[in-house]
């Protein structure tokens, strides 16, 4: 045999091998990148409807009327407690948002009243003593009038 002929075979096993250890490389570095996926919470969304507060003005005049539907976002666990909880629920909320004038009301953005109620909801839970049943308060409707 020549010696090109011995260059060529070694150039052409060099590269088979190259190919083959590159493609080996690469689908042990998909295998591994490709993280966990957490599996998905089951929630469950929980309404507490129509509740009315009258809010007084700083400069006198009529009182003015605020209601407010709240959700409350619980696991499927959580969910018949939080049910139970409704008339402690909606009295909670009425106490924090009965404390706020007419102004500071119309002052409030939808962020806002949810921080308020959360740390009425979190006070009120902490001074029982108990486990709050639900992760979330929401504000769903919220009219001022």
């Amino acid at each position: 045999m020549n010696s090109r002929t011995l260059i060529t075979a070694a150039l052409v096993a060099s590269v088979v091998a190259g190919a083959g250890g590159g493609g080996w490389w690469y689908y042990q570095q998909s295998t591994q990148a490709a993280p966990a996926r957490p599996k998905p919470v089951d929630y469950r969304f929980i309404t507490l409807d129509k509740i009315i507060v009258m809010l007084r003005s700083e400069a006198g005049g009529d009182p003015r009327y605020m209601a407010v539907d709240l959700v409350f976002r619980s696991t499927p666990e959580g969910e018949a407690k939080v049910k139970e909880q409704l008339p402690l629920l909606k009295s909670v909320a009425v106490r924090a948002l009965s404390q706020l004038t007419r102004e500071r009301a119309n002052a409030l953005g939808i962020d806002d009243y949810q921080q308020l109620l959360d740390r009425a909801y979190r006070a009120n839970f902490a001074r029982e003593a108990r486990e709050r049943p639900f992760s979330e308060v929401m504000v769903s409707k919220l009219i001022i009038e």
